[in-house]
C-alpha cells in the first residue's frame, strides 16, 4: 500500500490544505485508472483518522482501489454561512485537483464514491447529493440530520458553532437538511447516487438515524437504491465504522480480490 500525505492550496478556502491519498502496490497496466473511494472524518478528525483508527489501509489491495481521505476541519462538510466553503472544495475544487495531479484516478462518477462516519456521513450525504455528476454512490454511517439535532452549548464570547455552519434560521426546509435535500434531488432530473446508510443499534444518536431512514424509504426514487442496515450491539465507534466501510464496497460491487 501507498500513502501520500498532499498539501495543496485551495482557492475556494483561500488556504493551504492536506488530504491523503492511498494506492495499492499493483497495478495491472501502466494505464489502469482506480476506482476512489471518498472518505470524511467525524467532527474531531482530520485527513489521518480513517487511517489510524480503521484498517481501510488494507482495502486498497483487498479491493484494488484508490482511497481519498479528505480534510475540512470543523466545517460538517458544508458551505457555511458565517465561514469557509468547505462544501464546494470536497465536491468539486478537491475532486478535480487530485484528478489532475494523478491520471491513476478514475473521473468517471461510477467509479466514484463518498462515504463518512458521523458528523462526515452527514457530510458525504449532502456532498454526495449536491455533486451527483461526481460521485455515483453515498455510504452514511452514523449520519443523523443536522436539521435535528439539537445544539451543543458554546463558549460565552463566542460564535454558536451551529450558526457558524448553518446560519441563524432554522434549516429544516433547506439544503442543510439531510431530508429536505434528499426530497428536492429526487424530483430533479439527471442521475441520483445510490445511498446506503448505516447505524448501530447502540448508537446514541439512533433516532436522528431512523428518522432519515423514514424519509428515504417513504421517497419514491429507484435510483437512490437506498439500504439501510442496523448492526446490533454497536454504538458510535470504530469498531462498527470498520465493518460497515466494507459493507458499504459489497454494496456498490467493489468486492474483495
Amino acid at each position: 500500500m501507498i500513502s501520500m500525505k498532499i498539501n495543496h492550496f485551495s482557492n475556494v478556502l483561500s488556504m493551504n490544505m492536506d488530504c491523503r491519498l492511498l494506492l495499492p502496490d499493483d497495478t495491472k497496466t501502466d494505464k489502469e485508472q482506480f476506482k476512489v473511494l471518498w472518505l470524511c472524518h467525524g467532527g474531531s478528525g482530520d485527513e489521518n483518522e480513517w487511517l489510524y483508527y480503521s484498517t481501510v489501509a488494507a482495502l486498497t489491495e483487498e479491493r484494488h482501489i484508490a482511497i481519498v481521505i479528505v480534510n475540512a476541519n470543523d466545517s460538517c462538510f458544508v458551505d457555511m454561512p458565517y465561514g469557509k466553503n468547505y462544501g464546494t472544495y470536497i465536491g468539486k475544487e478537491l475532486p478535480e485537483i487530485l484528478w489532475q495531479m494523478f491520471p491513476c484516478l478514475s473521473t468517471k462518477r461510477e467509479d466514484n464514491y463518498i462515504s463518512g462516519l458521523s458528523n462526515g456521513g452527514y457530510g458525504c450525504f449532502i456532498v454526495g447529493l449536491k455533486n451527483r455528476e461526481r460521485f455515483g454512490a453515498i455510504g452514511a454511517f452514523s449520519a443523523g440530520d443536522k436539521a435535528d439535532a439539537v445544539p451543543k452549548p458554546f463558549e460565552p464570547g463566542t460564535m454558536n458553532p451551529r450558526v457558524r455552519m448553518f446560519g441563524q434560521e432554522d434549516i429544516h426546509e433547506t439544503e442543510y437538511s439531510m431530508k429536505y435535500l434528499a426530497r428536492k434531488t429526487a424530483k430533479e432530473p439527471g442521475e441520483k447516487p445510490r445511498i446506503y446508510h448505516a447505524c448501530g443499534s447502540l448508537d446514541p444518536w439512533l433516532s436522528l438515524n431512523l428518522s432519515v431512514r423514514e424519509c428515504m424509504e417513504a421517497i419514491s426514487c429507484p435510483e437512490y437504491d437506498y439500504v439501510y442496515h442496523q448492526m446490533e450491539g454497536m454504538g458510535h465507534e470504530w469498531k462498527f465504522w470498520d465493518v460497515e466501510i466494507r459493507n458499504f464496497l459489497d454494496y456498490v460491487g467493489i468486492m474483495a480480490e
